[in-house]
């Protein structure tokens, strides 16, 4: 596929790019088309609040626009990248898709498995570049686990653990959308879950089966859960357990342990060094792994930058994108049914 913006790319014109949200994250999205300005070039912010979107749009000297409608109808924007909250993936994703825009969606892909497809089979369609902004791909921690479970030096896979900690309470309490089920779907679960999911999907295949408990503990102004554990059944044959918090008082951080019959690896972005290989169980010092940097305040923030200027090399590369649409669904469909089994009594549901 030989599309408009291959063409302004092959005549050294760099991509034409809009950001729709100028929130938390922005600054993330922001500084990954910084490092590439001959490849993309901000050139509109969209934000209903004009600080905000003052904020991000002076890193490019961008216009400023409020309706995201001007985005579609604007013929010198090439990509937008949506950082909305959640309930709006669906419609304005569908009206991106509609316009013939490319598209770069920061996950969750919608709220709903069936909303998911929709995006992505329009997108297909389309005939569209369509991403999503699933930063766990980026993560060099994870990159390095990778290479050691496809080593095989963990012989057969029996037992895998995630934990995403972080402490949401502030942002639970004020945000106009988050601690809001219209606004983001649900909790932790949906706001978190993404990320181990697509994880578990990347590395080791599809969940067989699950069953999911949630608490909320923090209740000023918040509707959803803030405490979720799911676990479960992988298609390989391990286990696996989740946890999620936004009430943990420590940095924001991501662990994964990955137990098999001949060693083990644990990732743990608080822990220095962050990746470690255990041969036995009297192998008390274990083995660091070279490659990821302890570095507890950075890790999470240039994972966003990568998988920006990744997304944008699909453009370059004429290629798919690095992290499967498709997996990211597929991550809101385990979501779904994670919540299923809280709202039928933890009940075990196979997938």
């Amino acid at each position: 596929m030989i599309s408009v913006v291959k063409q302004v790319l092959m005549s050294n014109t760099p991509l034409r790019v809009a950001i729709l949200g100028a929130g938390l994250i922005a600054p993330h999205h922001a500084a990954g088309f910084q490092e590439i300005p001959d490849l993309a070039q901000v050139v509109t912010v969209c934000d209903i609040n004009r600080e905000s979107a003052e904020n991000v749009a002076t890193m490019f000297n961008a216009k400023i626009v409020s309706d995201y409608h001007d985005l579609l109808s604007d013929p010198s924007i090439d990509l937008i990248d949506v950082l909305l909250p959640h309930h709006l993936h669906h419609p304005v994703s569908m009206d991106i898709i509609a316009a013939k825009k490319h598209l770069l969606l920061e996950k969750p892909v919608a709220v709903t498995y069936q909303q998911s497809m929709e995006i992505y089979e329009a997108a297909k369609k389309a005939g569209i570049y369509f991403g999503i902004a699933e930063n766990t791909r980026y993560i060099r921690a994870y990159v390095e686990a990778e290479k050691i479970i496809r080593s095989g030096r963990l012989g057969e896979i029996n037992l895998v653990r995630t934990f995403l900690p972080a402490n949401e309470r502030m942002r639970l309490s004020s945000d106009d959308f988050w601690g809001k089920k219209r606004g983001c779907g649900g909790g932790t679960l949906i706001d978190s879950g993404p990320h181990t999911f697509y994880l578990l999907k990347w590395l080791f295949g599809e969940v067989k089966e699950l069953v999911a408990f949630t608490s909320q503990l923090f209740h000023v102004n918040s509707e959803v859960e803030d405490n979720a554990d799911v676990r479960g059944k992988l298609a390989c044959g391990a286990d696996f357990l989740s946890s999620f918090t936004f009430t943990a008082e420590v940095p924001h951080s991501e662990r994964l342990e990955v137990y098999g019959t001949t060693g083990s690896v644990i990732v743990d972005q608080l822990a220095n060094p962050v990746v470690k290989f255990y041969s036995e169980a009297v192998d008390f010092d274990g083995t660091p792994i070279e490659g990821p940097e302890y570095d507890p305040m950075g890790w999470h923030f240039f994972s966003f930058i990568e998988e920006v200027k990744d997304f944008v090399h699909t453009f370059v590369d004429n290629r798919p994108p690095t992290v499967d649409p498709l997996d990211c669904c597929y991550a809101v469909k385990v979501i779904e049914k994670a919540y299923e089994s809280v709202r039928e009594g933890n009940m075990l549901v196979q997938i």
